[in-house]
């Protein structure tokens, strides 16, 4: 890595919680691989941008897409990349590709490209695409060739790291303990039930500190259902607007 990584370090607290919410099937050494990768990559775990993730009772680390970002930009040659490239036959996503530009000196060039099929990373379950692969297919194959092309530019800075849309190409049926892990955009959309819900305080604080160890899709779409479920009625709001009688209105049909 180059003089612009963020030294991370942790103090006994961050430790504590990194292994309890984070890592807490984490054997001790494993908890250590996972701290000294952190600290190599000057990647937060805290915010998620490196995880450890269990599979068939094997850690494997993991990087989000943000995290690759983020050691590309401190690399200070980064030049961005391209808008991504799909290939469709008769309405089925094919493929994406995206290339990852870098400077030398003044001159910014073509580093390298990555391309991800369909075929190779689609994330399965029962034989149909996960949520987020049914959901945003294009976006979630673009993340892929965005990864590979970002690897392929910064090989040593980026050896050894995966993101999870990666690393499920070597287990295409999905069983639902090892969904891939829940962006963090939809970890805020279930803050925001939270503080709709009609929970008492501890009950929100203990729905928040739930969304804050979910690692998988099969836990978020527990903690959504019952977060729907409690969501405030329309006798509850005061003032409501339009849109508060619609959604009311919609129930009752």
């Amino acid at each position: 890595m180059n003089n612009q990584i963020i030294k991370m370090d942790f103090n006994d607290d961050q430790v504590k919680l990194i292994k309890s919410q984070l890592a807490p099937n984490a054997t001790d050494n494993e908890l250590k691989l996972f701290l000294y990768q952190a600290k190599r990559t000057g990647l937060d775990p805290l915010t998620r941008q490196i995880y450890c993730i269990h599979r068939g009772g094997k850690m494997t680390i993991q990087t989000s897409i943000d995290g690759f970002r983020v050691i590309a930009e401190r690399s200070g040659d980064y030049a961005g990349q391209s808008e991504p490239v799909f290939v469709e036959e008769n309405n089925k996503l094919i493929c994406a590709k995206v290339s990852v530009y870098r400077f030398r000196n003044d001159v910014r060039y073509e580093a390298s490209v990555g391309v991800a099929y369909w075929s190779e990373y689609v994330q399965e379950y029962n034989g149909k695409p996960s949520t987020m692969w049914a959901k945003m297919p294009h976006t979630m194959l673009a993340k892929v060739a965005e990864a590979l092309a970002l690897r392929k530019a910064y090989p040593q800075d980026l050896s050894g790291l995966y993101t999870g849309d990666e690393m499920e190409q070597s287990d295409k049926t999905i069983t639902e303990d090892f969904n891939d892990v829940p962006e963090p955009e939809e970890l805020q959309e279930l803050r925001k039930l939270v503080f709709n819900s009609t929970l008492n305080e501890e009950g929100k604080e203990a729905a928040l500190v739930s969304i804050e160890s979910c690692t998988s899709y099969k836990k978020y779409d527990q903690i959504k259902y019952r977060l729907e479920d409690l969501q405030k009625g329309f006798e509850h709001v005061a003032n409501p607007s339009q849109k508060d009688i619609n959604n009311h209105l919609k129930k009752l049909v």
